[in-house]
């Protein structure tokens, strides 16, 4: 009964749908990002993203030549992989949901039947190292999004990967460093909405429950001006809320934070926008498993690439702190032209003081992310990373190509576990 119930109140609550969304008077707002999405598919220094594809399929206006032609390139791209390495889980799911996005056959031998062969193989993989170390090889928010993506596809999920997101669920794993991922949290709701909804997911599984643990969190996750999380984690909760129905009043408040954090500029990471675009035309990831590709809107055109600008001449001040565990931390300053990216910044440091400062990126659907500072890695493999920081310990959200330095700052980098 209660199952049932669960079921019937979701479905609802999607069709009704109006709590979650985009308040009237921003439909010229909503077009621009739908703009400068589709305008990073054809732009040649983007590397191939397939959350950019599934981004573009949920909107309810295409382009549909720019999309076939972005499909034919991630297919290839995908192709090529195959023949020297797998890619990891959350690269195949986003795949496996792009392909399913453009309405690829799953079927029969095809680009699709490979990935979702090769992404349970992954999953796999993923349970074996949880039972080993207590943890999967890469982590619980691609580990969801991979059971996301086999459901979606209607491909039957082996019940102990299921059982190993739900207990990771139930003992509060679903973290990034010592505060509640809601991104994972989000990611592992549509998992859990999906399978629900799927015939004899496994018979054991406490999947309602989880799923209203997970719904508990995303709402307790509200912060003061209405997001849930932060920005860039709120169109994946909105998208979770949708599937799974929610209390009018905050997904109401949750779109209007987050279409005021729109008309700030806060948006132009292409996979940042790949997840918003989904819950501004109210849809979810969970709608690709219905998609017909029959009879779409090919409107969306785009606009003249407008010129770029002069870097503004006024500079401002910058100081960088570099923290080790164990090492004396190191301080440096500069002044960078104000918009700079920090990115930008740490370029000009390196130039300007090659002896004192080094850095390597490595690169991620997200953009470049630092991996090594003054010879010291940061090593995924041992869960490290470089913490980026505003003096003296608020969390910057946005990555070293996004975040911009419009004033005075104090950036930390910190060497950091999770």
């Amino acid at each position: 009964m209660h199952f049932l119930f669960f079921i019937v109140f979701g479905v609802f609550a999607f069709v009704r749908g109006k709590p979650c969304d985009v308040p009237t008077g921003n439909e010229e707002l909503v077009l621009s990002l739908n703009k400068k999405l589709l305008r990073s598919a054809v732009e040649e220094t983007q590397q191939l993203n397939p959350s950019v594809h599934l981004g573009l399929r949920l909107s309810r206006m295409h382009n549909l030549a720019i999309e076939k032609d972005y499909l034919a390139k991630l297919k290839k791209e995908l192709q090529s992989s195959f023949k020297s390495s797998v890619p990891s889980t959350g690269l195949l799911a986003l795949h496996a949901l792009a392909l399913r996005a453009s309405c690829e056959d799953a079927t029969s031998p095809s680009v699709l039947s490979t990935t979702l062969e090769h992404l349970r193989h992954q999953l796999h993989r993923e349970k074996e190292n949880i039972h080993n170390s207590r943890r999967p090889l890469t982590n619980y928010y691609q580990y969801g999004l991979g059971v996301l993506a086999l459901c979606v596809n209607g491909v039957q999920v082996n019940p102990h990967v299921i059982n190993k997101l739900i207990q990771a669920q139930s003992d509060g794993s679903f973290l990034h460093g010592d505060t509640v991922s809601i991104d994972t949290v989000s990611m592992a709701a549509l998992a859990f909405q999906c399978l629900l909804g799927s015939p004899k997911p496994c018979s054991s599984c406490r999947l309602e429950q989880a799923l209203l643990a997970a719904k508990d969190q995303i709402l307790n996750s509200s912060t003061e001006d209405g997001l849930l999380g932060n920005a860039f984690s709120t169109p994946l909760a909105l998208q979770a809320l949708r599937a799974m129905g929610a209390r009018p009043a905050l997904c109401s408040s949750a779109m209007a934070a987050l279409v005021t954090e729109m008309g700030r500029g806060t948006f132009h990471n292409p996979m940042a926008l790949s997840q918003l675009l989904p819950a501004l035309h109210h849809r979810t990831y969970l709608d690709v498993r219905s998609m017909a590709c029959q009879e779409e809107d090919d409107i969306l055109v785009l606009d003249p690439k407008p010129p770029q600008g002069d870097p503004s001449p006024e500079m401002v001040p910058m100081w960088l702190t570099v923290e080790i565990p164990g090492a004396h931390s190191n301080v440096y300053s500069m002044t960078v032209p104000k918009g700079s990216s920090l990115l930008y910044a740490l370029k000009k440091l390196y130039k300007e003081k090659p002896q004192e400062f080094s850095f390597k990126t490595e690169t991620s659907l997200w953009g470049p992310f630092l991996s090594v500072i003054n010879g010291h890695r940061a090593s995924q493999a041992e869960r490290e990373y470089w913490q980026l920081l505003k003096s003296p310990d608020t969390p910057l959200v946005e990555g070293i190509r996004d975040y911009k330095v419009q004033e005075e700052a104090h950036i930390v980098i910190r060497k950091t576990s999770w």
